[in-house]
């Protein structure tokens, strides 16, 4: 059978230009590798400082949040102090552990927009995240000085085989035969069926991103290594991604033996005891339960099974923040973030009047990048769903975007910004008996579901905490 490689007129040369077209057309992953670039420079700059970092990191609201969410972690927790702040945490936590917690959370948000909606995309997604997990377990039980930098190697060491998944899907279900979902085949089978094992693909990848040698050194696979390792040296992090990776799929397949003789293999080269090693590991099973790498029914099914009980933990954890006195920008990053994920929503986006319009200020969800932008339009009345929502201060529920009996009332704008909605609700925020924006969220096309009231109710409860943290701002 002929490589996919030997079917180009100039072999590897054409398969990584039409790979790079392909990547450039989704838009997503060049961004990534800038923002890679531009933080790797920060980093290792002479003349770095806080600020600098600071600012690089507030330009992406979401990541902030999600930082200041980890460093207010178990992993941190030991610092004594509760962190509100980036400038703060890059204090606390050390400018190079920021760094490298916004390469992961970026990273990890460039795959989840970008994943194609196949079983095969989402359990290689699982097992990169499942791989950070675990490091991130471990290098906290060791104390290891910058043990973030470990969490991005064993991230990216995934990148070669998440590129033929998302790129390359029909070829990947075929490198997954002759491997038989084995880890360790997969190298020799990509050879097989491309003509490139995943190490050179990964090796191009980052050369052609610019990513530091650390990094791109733990991105190859081998298969044996004999000798101990310092822990955080460049061999030791080379290690802990290989090992990282193979747990990570041995948790997805559910192969817990071959788990025991992999750990007994890797706990003296990596300087770990077995048992911190295991504990690791069974920290991260609970990451497989809750990851979305379950069958095409369920993930096209919408919401989970127990989304009133999700919405109700939300509520609650919700109001005793509040009485924290949490800052506004923590309120709206965990009212947005309870309400995607306890509903299972495909994005949950936030519009705020600014200027004669409501724009969109800030999403959860599969946004592609630049959309964000699109999201505005103007507060003077038209007959649309959106501000016949508005007008009413009423909550909106809407199904069968396109053809439903609303199709009439569904704006351009929105139709041609966000394509792929089947069903969506809406949510005014009123302050002072006039609507100052709105809460959307929505369910693609397939993954339609029905509301309860219950739900709407409790989703409302959350929107009305955060009218009240508003007010308190104010």
């Amino acid at each position: 059978m002929p490589t996919l490689i030997s079917t180009f007129n100039n072999g590897k040369t054409d398969f990584f230009a039409l790979l790079a077209k392909r990547m450039g057309q989704k838009g997503d992953f060049p961004t990534f590798s800038e923002s890679v670039q531009h933080l790797d420079e920060l980093i290792h700059s002479e003349n770095r400082n806080i600020a600098q970092i600071t600012s690089v990191i507030l330009s992406d609201f979401a990541l902030t949040q999600k930082i200041i969410r980890l460093a207010n972690s178990a992993m941190y927790s030991g610092m004594g102090r509760e962190i509100t702040t980036i400038t703060q945490a890059a204090v606390v936590i050390g400018m190079d552990a920021i760094s490298h917690i916004a390469l992961s959370i970026r990273f990890i948000d460039t795959l989840s927009a970008s994943v194609p909606n196949s079983e095969e995309a989402h359990v290689e997604l699982a097992k990169a995240i499942l791989a950070g997990d675990i490091t991130r377990n471990i290098v906290t039980k060791s104390n290891l000085v910058n043990g973030e930098e470990a969490v991005v190697c064993a991230l990216m060491h995934h990148l070669g085989r998440l590129m033929l998944v998302f790129y390359f899907p029909e070829k990947w279900s075929e490198i997954q035969k002759i491997a038989g979902g084995k880890y360790d085949g997969e190298n020799d089978a990509t050879l097989e069926i491309i003509g490139i094992a995943i190490d050179e693909i990964s090796q191009e990848i980052a050369k052609n991103w610019r990513l530091p040698h650390k990094i791109s050194n733990s991105m190859v696979d081998a298969l044996t290594f004999n000798e101990t390792n310092i822990p955080g040296s460049l061999d030791w992090l080379r290690v802990m991604a290989n090992f990282a990776g193979r747990a990570a799929s041995m948790l997805v397949r559910k192969n817990d033996e071959d788990l025991k003789n992999l750990i007994r293999h890797y706990s003296e080269l990596l300087v770990i005891s077995r048992e911190d090693m295991l504990q690791s590991i069974n920290l991260a099973r609970n990451t497989v339960k809750g990851f979305a790498i379950e069958s095409k029914t369920e993930r096209y099914s919408g919401k989970p099974n127990d989304s009133r009980e999700r919405l109700a933990v939300s509520a609650h954890e919700l109001n005793i923040a509040l009485t924290r006195e949490i800052d506004f920008n923590n309120v709206l990053s965990m009212v947005l973030e309870s309400i995607y994920a306890s509903m299972r929503f495909n994005r949950v986006v936030i519009f705020f009047r600014d200027a004669g319009a409501f724009k969109a200020r800030l999403s959860f969800g599969n946004l592609a990048a630049g959309v964000l932008q699109k999201l505005i339009f103007p507060e003077a009345y038209a007959a649309d769903v959106f501000h016949l929502s508005l007008a009413n201060k009423a909550d909106v529920f809407i199904q069968e975007v396109t053809s439903g009996t609303a199709a009439s009332s569904i704006p351009t704008w929105f139709r041609e910004a966000l394509p792929d909605v089947d069903t969506f609700i809406l949510l005014p925020l009123v302050f002072n008996n006039r609507a100052i924006g709105l809460i959307y969220a929505d369910w693609r096309i397939g993954a339609t579901s029905l509301v309860e009231p219950s739900e709407l109710s409790s989703m409302g409860m959350l929107r009305d905490y955060l009218i009240k943290a508003l007010v308190k701002r104010k």
